[in-house]
């Protein structure tokens, strides 16, 4: 069980192919950092494509609050922009409740994709922050046993914006060369970390001690890969 993230870059120049995957049963959730232009919205736009193509039923809520790299995503159902990422939370929330109460026993795979969430909690007034984090808080901690996952992309992962829940974030990629700051956050030793130098390249941290250095693959078929993204974002909660 796992989606397949990205290729183990250190194999790679040894001509051997070998994808690092996301556990997502055993590790509910992820974040992934990197400066723009690193190839943070590519890697996503990967990642939810095979939740579409390999996880059956799987839905996913996208709140694009940049509204720059999703757009071709406009008008589907789960799919988000700039203010009214309130109501994806909000809607997301709400299906996880309903399965803690028993109201929905389907157990399907459902990710909340939030890009730029700390870019969202600078814009919203203090109050709505407050209960946004609180939001996102409660489904890092309790979202495992329902099979309701998060992923957050973002440039850089400020303490500040995950209130005491970071540590529920058990797989982390770091995409180019990230802040000492960010490193620190989420346990990467930096002696360890290869020098980044071109777009596509970084780590990967699993649960504090897995560390890899990674290569997103190039994808042939684009029309196939934006298909399989918008069945996803396009799925019923």
């Amino acid at each position: 069980m796992g989606i397949d993230i990205a290729l183990d870059s250190m194999l790679l120049t040894d001509g051997v192919y070998h994808y690092r995957r996301w556990d997502y049963a055993k590790v509910p959730h992820a974040i992934l950092v990197g400066p723009t232009g690193s190839g943070k919205t590519f890697l996503v736009k990967l990642i939810i494509a095979r939740i579409g193509l390999h996880i059956k039923n799987a839905g996913v809520v996208l709140c694009d609050f940049k509204a720059d790299d999703f757009i071709g995503l406009r008008g589907l159902p789960n799919h988000y922009e700039f203010s009214d990422c309130t109501n994806g939370l909000d809607s997301y929330y709400h299906a996880f409740l309903a399965r803690q109460r028993g109201e929905d026993t389907s157990r399907d795979f459902r990710l909340l994709m939030f890009d730029e969430w700390a870019s969202f909690l600078n814009t919203v007034d203090k109050k709505e922050a407050e209960t946004a984090r609180a939001k996102l808080s409660t489904l890092l901690m309790l979202g495992r046993a329902f099979n309701v996952h998060v992923l957050i992309s973002q440039q850089r992962a400020d303490a500040e914006y995950f209130a005491k829940s970071r540590d529920n974030f058990g797989l982390v990629i770091a995409m180019g060369n990230i802040s000492k700051e960010s490193a620190l956050m989420f346990g990467f030793d930096r002696d360890k970390m290869e020098p980044i130098s071109g777009v596509g390249y970084g780590h990967m941290l699993v649960n504090g001690t897995d560390l890899a250095a990674i290569k997103v693959p190039a994808v042939q078929n684009v029309a196939k890969l934006e298909s399989y993204i918008r069945k996803a974002v396009s799925r019923p909660l």
